[in-house]
């Protein structure tokens, strides 16, 4: 079977030369890497033209003010693999990655591994606290991300390619979809990207917000659980909010303490006990609430947004 990577990048000129090693130095090499710039203002080109002189397998291809989803649906229209390894211009992959993936296809149309990260910071130290639990993934319900899974072509060509209606969160679509369409699943636990993020308070609410507000206008927070457990707290906190004035405000009270209770566990405890780190502990219990609001005001904001127009 022949094998295409596709990535798409956008002001990459720091990452994408450490990015492109982990592919080519790959006990498997593909068959091509196709790379496709979306319009890059500081000197990613310039990089990738270096890294193709030396390595032939990379393919460049220009699509300037494309989206993510453009860019990728265009990199697969353009390659020439039976299977497609799709992945993130800021990670990097172990050297046996497109070795232990394949393997996962004598039993399924596409297939993840698990990533992981080294943070440099208490912010990116509290998200390693929140991602996945690999021990525990239900392979035939997850829903993976671009940077940790490779899938059969005919699976993008029965899916539709990623949406182009939505800015963010276009592999939760992708997948979803799939799902629903019937194709199988299958997690390699020992198959490991490297996912270098770099985030700060800013940005951690910000793309919170963003990603929040492309699931409510695509309506994929229908499916997601913690969407729904966070709107739901919403309305609750709003009845209550509401009783409290009208009937007896200690009802208030009592729910800001049980809120408070709440955060210490959720927060604080739950991430602490993944890290093992009493700063998250103390971190968690103010980051949590932030995000909370990001995620919430973005699915609102999607929702709404959905309501008057087809494309964010």
């Amino acid at each position: 079977m022949r094998v295409s990577v596709v990535t798409t990048v956008l002001n990459e000129e720091k990452n994408v030369v450490q990015f492109l090693d982990s592919i080519v130095s790959q006990t498997k090499k593909p068959d091509e890497i196709i790379v496709v710039n979306g319009g890059s203002r500081d000197n990613t080109h310039g990089t990738l033209k270096k890294s193709q002189k030396k390595n032939r397998l990379i393919k460049i291809y220009e699509l300037p003010n494309s989206k993510i989803s453009e860019g990728r649906n265009f990199g697969v229209k353009n390659s020439k693999g039976e299977i497609i390894f799709t992945a993130d211009s800021g990670t990097l992959f172990e050297k046996d990655w497109i070795k232990k993936i394949l393997a996962g296809f004598k039993e399924a149309d596409v297939v993840f591994g698990k990533y992981v990260s080294k943070p440099h910071n208490i912010i990116e130290k509290f998200l390693v606290s929140r991602l996945p639990n690999w021990d525990r993934v239900n392979q035939d319900k997850f829903i993976p991300s671009n940077r940790q899974c490779a899938f059969k072509k005919v699976v993008w060509e029965k899916v539709g390619g990623w949406p182009n209606h939505i800015n963010r969160a276009d592999d939760n679509w992708f997948h979803e979809k799939a799902h629903l369409l019937g194709f199988k699943y299958k997690f390699v636990k020992d198959a490991t990207v490297y996912w270098m993020y770099e985030r700060n308070l800013k940005s951690l609410l910000r793309l919170s917000f963003l990603d929040s507000k492309s699931e409510g206008f695509s309506h994929l927070f229908l499916r997601r659980k913690i969407y729904l457990a966070e709107l739901f707290v919403l309305f609750t906190a709003i009845l209550l909010i509401l009783l409290g004035l009208l009937f007896n405000f200690n009802i208030i009270l009592y729910s800001l303490i049980f809120g408070f209770f709440g955060d210490i566990i959720i927060g604080g405890l739950i991430p602490y006990k993944k890290v093992k780190d009493w700063k998250i502990f103390v971190v968690g219990i103010f980051l949590t609430p932030l995000v909370y609001f990001a995620h919430v005001f973005g699915v609102l904001t999607g929702i709404v947004q959905r309501s008057y127009k087809d494309k964010e």
